[in-house]
Parts: structure tokens; sequence; C-alpha cells
């Protein structure tokens, strides 16, 4: 592989510590907030809307440089590129979908409290993990052994 592909990869696992970094503290922030709302849950949901900010950023970073590899070396012809696409595709969709009510409560922090209490009782932050851990696993399993 030429140098390039090298600091390409490098870049994109930096990009992933950064994602799963600030994407912890997000999902971390979701489990805390099953209590009542208080200003503690307030500054964590606001945190939260910080750490988004960063993984986005480490996401973006990982998709631009996987894309990149993928030319790079010329992995398009071969299977497991494509089933990983399908499965991050998969993935940010069904995230999009079940995040969607705590996303809904990380904006509604200067609502009142018990319309913010109402956004939160309706967060699955559990089955986002089990979302996240499964697609990521298989992901990383994909990456690794390039299977087919």
């Amino acid at each position: 592989m030429t140098n390039l592909y090298v600091w390409l990869r490098f870049l994109h696992l930096f990009g992933l510590a950064v994602f799963l970094f600030a994407h912890g503290v997000t999902g971390g922030a979701s489990l805390a907030l099953r209590a009542p709302v208080s200003v503690a849950s307030r500054r964590l949901l606001r945190l939260s809307q910080r750490a988004g900010i960063v993984a986005n950023a480490g996401l973006l970073v990982v998709i631009i440089t996987g894309v990149w590899m993928a030319f790079a070396g010329q992995w398009w012809g071969r299977g497991w590129l494509w089933v990983s696409i399908v499965i991050l595709v998969a993935i940010l969709a069904a995230m999009g979908f079940i995040a969607r009510p705590y996303y809904m409560a990380r904006d509604a922090t200067q609502q009142p409290d018990d319309v913010l209490a109402e956004r939160l009782h309706h967060t699955r932050p559990l089955a986002a993990i089990w979302i996240g851990v499964l697609g990521l696993a298989a992901l990383i399993f994909l990456m690794v052994f390039k299977p087919f």
C-alpha cells in the first residue's frame, strides 16, 4: 500500500476514535437522563448537544477517508465494502429513528420541566446502544477480515 493509504487509514481510525468518544458522551447522557428533570439533566442535554457536533465531525472524517481508501485500494469491486456501506446506512437510519425523541429532548432544554420530562419519557437509549454495538461489531469484522 502507498504511504497515502497508510495516512488515510490513520485518519480513518482517528476519526472513528473521535466519533466513538464523543458519541459515548451522548450515549452516556441518554442513559443518565431517566430521572426527573433537574438542572443537572438540562446540563447533560446541553453537553450531549456539544458532543454530538464533535461526533458528527468524527463520523464525517470516517466517511470521507473510507470512500477515499476504497478508491486508493481499489476495493469497489469487493462485496464486503458494499455490505459495509449498507450496514452503515442502516445504522444511521435506525439510529436516526430511535434517537429522534432524544434529539427532541435535547432541543427542549429551554422548555418547562413537564415538556422536557415528556420528551425524555419517549427515549429508548438501550435500543440505540444495541443497534450501535451490533452494527459497529459487524463493520469492524468486515473491515478487518474483508471476507468476500
